[in-house]
């Protein structure tokens, strides 16, 4: 699942840096949340044990969003520019988290890129789900929200979800990190696109033909 968000430097870079730390984190939650593995598992609601690179697996989700995202570079143009040039100590902007969480084991073969796209649940309980971007590629689920955005309006669906914003903080040479020592627990999450309830929820988009235009990918992964 790709869109044309990034130049071609920058796509080079993430790949070249941090595609592999990422495709070695997912494989290894894959394989530690597979039915059998939680049948196993002593705790039931501590996170898989995986180890991996803190920094890198955050900063390939980052770079992606970006990408699907290009208003992001004029909202947080600190992390951008630290971002683009490897910077040692990255500026995280406040008021912004970076969450992430598990697929849905009947979703585990579907896929969903979005951004410029805000939903609202409006029958039954009141939720809001306003994230920058997001990430929906099993057996993760990441999105880029807002912290305490119009809390009246209703809860954030993803407010349960882990926050993984610190994780860019960490050195790049940090690369055997135990997820348990970072969290608490990793807790399965289904995107309102994707949800029975779908008919429950109302979307509101980016204004077209500008840098908030919304993006919405979705795909069927073998």
């Amino acid at each position: 699942m790709w869109v044309r968000g990034l130049c071609g430097d920058c796509n080079n870079l993430a790949g070249s840096l941090y595609d592999k730390a990422y495709a070695d984190f997912a494989r290894q939650v894959a394989l530690m949340t597979s039915p059998f593995a939680k049948r196993m598992q002593i705790i039931r609601s501590e996170p898989p044990a995986v180890f991996f690179a803190p920094q890198l697996v955050a900063k390939c989700v980052l770079y992606g969003m970006f990408g699907i995202h290009p208003r992001l570079r004029v909202l947080f143009p600190e992390l951008a520019d630290d971002l683009v040039h490897q910077a040692e100590h990255i500026r995280w902007p406040g008021k912004v988290a970076l969450k992430l969480g598990l697929t849905t084991p009947d979703l585990d073969h579907r896929g969903l890129l979005t951004s410029g796209v805000s939903m609202m649940k409006v029958l039954g309980r009141r939720l809001v789900h306003f994230p920058f971007a997001e990430i929906v590629f099993p057996p993760l689920v990441w999105a880029l929200v807002p912290i305490d955005n119009t809390p009246e309006l209703g809860a954030d669906d993803t407010q349960y979800l882990t926050d993984a914003s610190s994780w860019v903080r960490y050195s790049r040479d940090r690369t055997s990190v135990d997820l348990r020592s970072l969290t608490r627990n990793l807790p399965t999450f289904t995107h309102p696109m994707l949800s029975l309830e779908r008919g429950s929820w109302t979307e509101l988009h980016g204004e077209a033909g500008t840098d908030a235009e919304p993006v919405m990918v979705h795909g069927k992964l073998p």
